[in-house]
């Protein structure tokens, strides 16, 4: 269990509708009470993020933080499942079924199709596997995982503050945009889940991603990275801006290791698509 401010806590949760102050397995750390109002502090709107933390959906997920605190280096062998003949034989299938939204984005942002479908043959396995815990979970969670409280809670080393505090930024600056494009576009916060890092959809997009390279690949108004055209556009148009040129291989390789900043994921993607 751990050690928490007791002093002040009655006030503290009466002004401020911080929740329990322990954060044990899904209760809220008192360290949201700052969390929040810095968010408010930067722009967002009061009312829908107290709204958000107050929902009992909210839940501190100390499991998150120590994955990500204690995460270490991608090897070939996190991958060698990919290269298989069943999955070569469902991503060539997955080029045959999408052809249409594929060279769509070959046309428009100059993204070889096999590289993409590379891309969500790992990424999700076609759209078959996208995660199940929830997004705004696993960012606030992660927000404060620099704080006494939850180093304390989650069975943290001193010796990782430098990381913690790194990690605990980024997802500061994934929360935000993360609720802000939430608050701007009516959703609900907790209707999405995804990976243990905040990735969403087929896509497995970032929200800072989502906002940058979402694209409406399918027409209807709006980007959904859990529908096949819409995700397919987004890759295409993520690869684009990361300087993929489907006439200089050279680039290929650099544009995928924008998409995910690891060796062995970049040889598997490139050997799948290859394949395809």
């Amino acid at each position: 269990m751990a050690r928490w401010r007791v002093a002040g806590m009655v006030l503290l949760l009466a002004l401020m509708g911080a929740g329990p102050a322990a954060a044990g397995r899904g209760e809220q750390p008192l360290a949201y009470v700052d969390l929040k109002y810095a968010l408010i502090r930067q722009g967002l709107d009061r009312e829908f993020v107290l709204q958000t933390f107050n929902d009992p959906r909210n839940r501190f997920m100390p499991e998150v933080v120590r994955k990500i605190a204690y995460l270490r280096k991608e090897r070939p062998a996190d991958y060698s499942h990919f290269l298989t003949p069943e999955v070569v034989a469902r991503g060539r299938q997955y080029l045959k079924e999408h052809r249409r939204d594929l060279v769509r984005a070959r046309e428009v942002y100059g993204v070889a199709p096999e590289v993409i479908v590379a891309i969500l043959t790992v990424e999700s396995g076609l759209g078959q596997v996208t995660g199940k815990y929830p997004v705004f979970n696993v960012f606030a969670s992660l927000a404060v995982m620099d704080t006494p409280e939850v180093m304390a809670d989650a069975d943290l080393e001193p010796g990782l503050m430098p990381r913690l505090r790194k990690k605990a930024a980024w997802a500061r600056r994934e929360l935000t945009t993360f609720l802000d494009y939430c608050r701007r576009h009516r959703l609900d916060p907790f209707q999405f889940s995804g990976s243990w890092a905040g990735a969403l959809g087929y896509a497995q997009f970032l929200p800072s991603s989502l906002v940058r390279c979402g694209v409406d690949g399918d027409g209807d108004g709006r980007v959904d990275l859990f529908t096949h055209p819409d995700a397919i556009a987004s890759i295409g148009n993520y690869l684009n801006k990361a300087g993929f040129r489907l006439s200089q291989r050279g680039t290929w390789r650099r544009a995928v290791l924008a998409y995910n900043q690891s060796d062995a994921y970049a040889d598997t993607v490139l050997t799948l698509a290859a394949w395809y």
